[in-house]
C-alpha cells in the first residue's frame, strides 16, 4: 500500500496517521523486523526506518545513542536493503527510508532509489538535503515513482513552503520545534497556525513530527493535522525493555497506549 493509499483509507474512516520511526539495526540487525513487526501489530499506518548516520545533526541524544549503536552492529545501506526486501514481504503498511544525504552519496544516489522503488511503498525523507538542492534526487524519484518528503518548519518561509510543497509527494513533514528530536512539552497554538497556513497551499497530508512524546500530545495535535510522528520516546522504550521477556509484546501494548 502506498502512502496516497494509506491516507485515502484513514480518510474514508476519520482517523488520523500514526508513523513510528525506529532506527535500524538497533538494539540489533536481526531485530529490526520483529520490531517492525510489532508496530505493525500495534496498529501504526507506516514506519519510517532510519538509515543509521555517524553524525546525525537533526537527532537528539535518544537516536543518537541508537544510531551509534546500530552502526557498532554493521547497519551499513547494503545491509538495510537486504533486511528492508526481507521486511517488505511481511508488511502490510508503508515503509518511509529515512536517511542522511552522506550515505545516500556513498551508495549512489540512483543507485539507492532503483533499490527503493522496488519496494511496495517506495517514500523517502532525506534530512539534510533542501528542496533547493535536490533537482537530481527529485528527477531521478520521479522516473522511478518515489515519494519524495521534505521537511517544513516554524522557520520556513512562505515562498520556501510553497516550493516544499510543489516538490513534495505521500505527505508534507512538518517539524513541531526549532530544534533536534527528543520528548519535550509543545506549544500547540503556533503549529496549529504553521499547519493551517500550510494546508491552504496543498491537499498533501500534513503531519507533524519532534517532541511528540505522549498520547495526550498525539490526541491533540492530531486533531488539527493529518497525524504525528513518533521516534525518540518509542527507540527509548526499546531501549529499556529490549532484553526483557516478552519485550515485543511489551512494544506492541506500549504503542498502542501512545495511539489511544
Amino acid at each position: 500500500m502506498r502512502l496516497r493509499e494509506k491516507f485515502d483509507q484513514l480518510r474514508k474512516e476519520k482517523k488520523k496517521a500514526f508513523v513510528a520511526y525506529i532506527p535500524f539495526g538497533f538494539p540489533r540487525i536481526s531485530a529490526t523486523k520483529n520490531i517492525c513487526l510489532a508496530l505493525q501489530k500495534a496498529g501504526v499506518d507506516a514506519i519510517e526506518l532510519g538509515v543509521p548516520f555517524s553524525d546525525p545533526l537533526a537527532d537528539g541524544p535518544i537516536i543518537q545513542k541508537a544510531t551509534a549503536l546500530a552502526l557498532k552492529k554493521g547497519a551499513n545501506v547494503e545491509n538495510f536493503f537486504q533486511s528492508l526486501k526481507s521486511l517488505n514481504k511481511s508488511l502490510r503498511i508503508p515503509v518511509i527510508v529515512m536517511s542522511y544525504y552522506n550515505p545516500i552519496f556513498k551508495f549512489g544516489l540512483e543507485r539507492f532509489l532503483r533499490k527503493l522503488s522496488g519496494l511496495k511503498a517506495p517514500a523517502a525523507v532525506i534530512v539534510d538535503l533542501p528542496v533547493e538542492e535536490s533537482r537530481s534526487y527529485i528527477k531521478t524519484a520521479r522516473s522511478l515513482n518515489v515519494d519524495t518528503i521534505f521537511f517544513v518548519t516554524p522557520a520556513t518561509s512562505s515562498a520556501r513552503t510553497k516550493e516544499i510543497v510543489r516538490q513534495s509527494r505521500g505527505f508534507i513533514y512538518y517539524i513541531s520545534v526549532t530544534g533536534i528530536t527528543g520528548p519535550r512539552d509543545l506549544d500547540c497554538p503556533p503549529i496549529l497556525r504553521h499547519i493551517k497556513s500550510i494546508k491552504k497551499i496543498t491537499t498533501l497530508p500534513v503531519l507533524v513530527g519532534f517532541g511528540i512524546h505522549s498520547r495526550q500530545q498525539v490526541e491533540r495535535i492530531s486533531s488539527f493535522s493529518d497525524g504525528v510522528i513518533i521516534g525518540s520516546s518509542i527507540i527509548r522504550f526499546i531501549e529499556n525493555n529490549f532484553t526483557q521477556k516478552g519485550f515485543l509484546k511489551k512494544l506492541e501494548n506500549y504503542v498502542r497506549s501512545l495511539k489511544g
